[in-house]
C-alpha cells in the first residue's frame, strides 16, 4: 500500500519524553481530520514490561510535559476551551485525575523548585487588556471577540519589531514571572517587565532566576540576546554582558553553580557558529569549551512531520560531563563534553534525534526519526551507544506502507566543493519517469536523515525527489554556511544545477524533460531565481517565496536584519538589492510557475508572491496564484490540516498538467 496525502491523519509522532523511575512519559501527537486540528495525548511506558498507559486528559492539547523533582507529580500546559486560558495542570503519578494548579492567559513556560513545593512560571499579558483583580473575573471570550469584530480598534506602534510571523501585530506586552505554591495554589508576582524575556532556570538553593532577553533593548537596530539573573534575595536584576566576551549569548544548561551558555561574536551575523562557554556563577570565571571545534551545535535538520518537539538541549549528565547535540552531514550527533573542554563523539547514526531527556547518568530517553521511520521513542545507553526501542505508534501502519528508501550521495558543486544530497526514487520505478528538485528554506538549515511526509507522497505518486544541501546550509562547517552571504543566487544556484546533472548521470531512468523545481522560503527565492535564469525545468512551484528584497526589507518581520546580515547590503543600496531580486529577471521567465502563499505569512509576506505572480502575468507566462487563509510561514509543517492537503493537491495537479 502506498502512502497518500490522507496518511497525515493516520501517522503519529512522539515528543517530549520525561522519566520517572522505571516509566517514561511522552506525548503522542495526532492530526484530527474531523476537527481539523492537532491533538496530543499523554502516555507512559514501562521500560521493563513495555506496557503503555494513557494518562487521561480530556483537553487533548498538552505540551511542556515535566515530572516534579520528587517524582510525585506529572505537570503540563493545556488550554481550557471555554475561556481559552492556558492552564498549568498537575496529575499525581500514583493515580488520580489532573487538576489545575494555575490558570492564566499567556502562560508560556515553567519550572519546579528543587523541593517540589512550588512552581515558577512566566505569563505575558496585553497592556491594553489588563484587568483589575484579574483572578476574580470571568472571561467571556465570545463577547470580547464579537466586540472586536463589530468595533475594530486601530493598531499603532513606534517600534521596529512590531510584528511576528504566527503572531501578527505585536501589541505592547507586560511579562510577569510568578510563583505558585503547590499546597495552597496561591500565586504571587516575583517581578514584571516590559521586555520580551524567556525564563530559563531556577538557580541553586532558589537564590535567583535566570532569563534571556535582548542584549540592548534600548537600541532597536542592535541584534543579539543576553542572559540575565534576578536575585530573589535583593530583588535586583543582573546582566551577564560585562562578564562575557562581546557577542550574543543564550542559556544552555545549569548544574549547581556551573552555567553553560551558547554564544558567538557575530563575525558572520546570525550565521556565526556558536561556541560553548562554561561560567562559574560564584567566581564569574568564563571558559570557552569549544576548542575551535568547527561544529554546528543544535539541530538544524528540517522536516514536515514532527509536532511539539522541544529538540535536544545541552544536558548535564553529572557534575563534570554533559551531552551536546551537533548537526553534521544531515544527521544529529551527540558528543560527551567535560568541564575541561574534552569532546568525545558518543552517538553517530543516520537519524534525526528530535527530543531527549536524562534518565540517569548513563541513559537518555529520546525520540527519533529516519527517512523511513516517522517517529519512535527509545532509550539510549550512553556507555554502549545502543538504542532500546520503547514505543513505535506507527509500527502496524508502516508494515503495510511502501516507503521510498533514499539514496545518499555526494557530488562536486561549484569550485569543486563537495555537496551532499539524497535521492528518493519513486515507489514504482519506471523508465522516463518525472522528478522534482525540491529546494529547502533557511538557507541556514539542511535536509537530512528524517522522515519527510510530503516527499514520500511525491515518491508514491511516481516522482523521483532530489534533495540537495547547497552551500549556505548548516552541518558542513563555518566556511560552508557563510559562503553565500552577500552572494545569493550565484554559487548556490550552480550547486543546485550541478546536483541535478549528477542525479541524471546516475539515474538514466529519469526523463530530463520532466524535471520540476519546487521550493519554499529561501527555496522559494531560489525557485524564482532559477526560472529567471534557466528554462531547463518543465514547471515550477514557488511557495512563501522572496521576489523583491527592497519591499521584503520593510514588510517582513525579520526584513531589516535579514537583508543586512544575509545580503550584506542595506536599504540605501537599493540598486544592488534590486539586482539580487528575482523580480528583476521576471521578463526572462518561460517556465510555467505556480505561486503559493499564506495570507498571514509575515516572514515572507504575501506581497512577495503577489509581485512575482503579477510580473509573470504581465509577461503572459502560464501561472496561477493560490492564497491560503489563516496560514503563516509554517503552513506546510503546522498549518491547518485541510489546507496542508489542499496545498499538496495543488502542487501535484500543477506538475501533472505540465509534463
Amino acid at each position: 500500500m502506498k502512502i497518500k496525502k490522507e496518511s497525515l491523519f493516520e501517522l503519529k509522532s512522539v515528543a517530549q519524553p520525561v522519566a520517572a523511575g522505571n516509566r517514561i512519559f511522552y506525548l503522542e501527537n495526532t492530526v484530527n481530520e474531523e476537527k481539523n486540528c492537532y491533538q496530543s495525548e499523554i502516555f507512559s511506558v514501562d521500560r521493563e514490561t513495555k506496557e503503555r498507559q494513557v494518562w487521561g486528559n480530556q483537553l487533548k492539547n498538552s505540551t511542556e510535559l515535566k515530572v516534579s523533582p520528587d517524582e510525585k507529580w506529572l505537570s503540563f500546559l493545556s488550554t481550557e476551551k471555554e475561556t481559552e486560558k492556558n492552564q498549568l495542570m498537575i496529575m499525581p503519578l500514583n493515580g488520580g485525575r489532573a487538576s489545575v494548579l494555575v490558570a492564566e492567559q499567556g502562560i508560556s513556560n515553567y519550572f519546579w523548585t528543587d523541593d517540589a513545593t512550588a512552581v515558577y512560571y512566566q505569563v505575558s499579558a496585553d497592556k491594553s487588556k489588563e484587568r483589575v483583580d484579574d483572578s476574580e473575573k470571568k472571561y467571556d471570550t465570545s463577547k470580547e471577540k464579537a466586540a472586536e469584530n463589530d468595533f475594530p480598534k486601530i493598531k499603532m506602534t513606534t517600534k521596529l519589531g512590531y510584528q511576528a510571523d504566527g503572531a501578527g501585530f505585536l501589541s505592547e506586552k507586560i511579562t510577569r514571572v510568578k510563583k505558585v505554591l503547590l499546597t495552597t495554589k496561591e500565586s504571587a508576582t516575583i517581578f514584571e517587565t516590559d521586555l520580551e524575556i524567556h525564563l530559563e532556570a531556577i538557580m541553586e538553593k532558589e537564590q535567583g532566576l535566570l532569563y534571556t532577553a535582548e542584549t540592548k533593548p534600548e537600541r532597536e537596530w542592535h541584534y543579539g540576546s543576553m542572559l540575565y539573573a534576578y536575585d530573589l534575595t535583593t530583588n535586583q536584576h543582573h546582566s551577564f554582558e560585562s562578564d562575557l566576551p562581546e557577542g550574543t549569548y543564550s542559556f544552555a544548561a545549569l548544574s549547581g553553580n556551573q552555567l553553560l551558555l551558547l554564544g558567538n561574536d557575530l563575525t558572520y551575523g546570525f550565521v556565526t557558529q556558536e561556541d560553548l562557554y562554561l561560567m562559574d556563577l560564584e567566581t564569574k570565571e568564563v571558559v570557552n569549551l569549544s576548542n575551535e571545534q568547527d561544529l554546528a551545535i543544535g539541530n538544524t535538520i528540517i522536516g514536515d512531520f514532527q509536532q511539539k518537539n522541544r529538540g535536544v538541549s545541552v544536558t548535564w549528565i553529572n557534575k563534570q560531563q554533559f551531552i551536546v547535540p551537533v548537526t553534521t552531514h544531515g544527521k544529529l550527533q551527540l558528543y560527551r563534553v567535560d568541564t575541561k573542554g574534552q569532546w568525545t563523539l558518543l552517538f553517530d547514526q543516520l537519524m534525526d534525534i528530535t527530543d531527549a531527556a536524562k534518565i540517569d547518568e548513563t541513559h537518555l530517553a529520546i525520540t527519533y526519526s529516519t527517512p523511513t521511520i516517522p517517529s519512535r521513542l527509545a532509550v539510549l545507553d550512553l556507555t554502549s551507544g545502543e538504542l532500546e526501542l520503547v514505543a513505535d505508534p506507527n509500527e502496524a501502519l508502516m508494515n503495510d506502507l511502501s516507503i521510498s528508501e533514499p539514496q545518499r550521495f555526494w557530488y562536486e558543486g561549484a569550485d569543486g566543493w563537495q555537496i551532499q544530497g539524497w535521492y528518493l526514487p519513486p515507489i514504482e520505478t519506471s523508465q522516463e519517469h518525472p522528478a522534482i528538485l525540491y529546494i529547502h528554506g533557511g538557507p541556514q538549515v539542511c535536509y537530512g536523515e528524517t522522515f519527510f511526509y510530503e516527499m514520500q507522497v511525491h515518491a508514491a505518486n511516481g516522482y523521483g525527489v532530489i534533495l540537495l544541501n547547497p552551500r549556505g546550509g548548516q552541518g558542513y562547517g563555518q566556511e560552508f554556511v557563510r559562503s553565500i552571504l552577500g552572494d545569493y543566487g550565484n554559487k548556490d544556484y550552480q550547486d543546485l544545477l550541478l546536483g541535478v546533472d549528477d542525479v541524471l548521470n546516475h539515474h538514466p531512468e529519469i526523463d530530463p524533460q520532466k524535471i520540476h523545481v519546487v521550493g519554499g522560503s529561501y527555496g522559494g527565492f531560489m525557485t524564482n531565481w532559477i526560472v529567471g535564469h534557466t528554462d531547463r525545468f518543465c514547471s515550477a512551484v514557488t511557495q512563501r517565496s522572496i521576489s523583491n528584497w527592497i519591499s521584503f526589507y520593510g514588510t517582513s518581520d525579520i526584513g531589516p536584519f535579514f537583508v543586512k546580515h544575509q545580503l550584506l547590503h542595506d536599504l540605501d543600496e537599493s540598486k544592488i538589492l534590486w539586482e539580487m531580486s528575482p523580480l528583476a529577471y521576471a521578463d526572462h521567465v518561460s517556465t510555467p510557475t505556480l505561486v503559493l502563499h499564506g495570507e498571514n505569512d509575515l516572514r515572507c509576506p504575501q506581497e512577495q508572491g503577489q509581485q512575482f505572480y503579477t510580473a509573470l502575468k504581465r509577461n503572459d507566462i502560464d501561472t496561477k496564484l493560490i492564497l491560503f487563509p489563516h496560514s503563516s510561514h509554517g503552513l506546510s509543517r503546522s498549518g491547518l490540516p485541510n489546507l496542508r492537503l489542499e496545498r499538496l493537491s495543488a502542487i501535484t495537479e500543477w506538475m501533472k498538467t505540465h509534463e
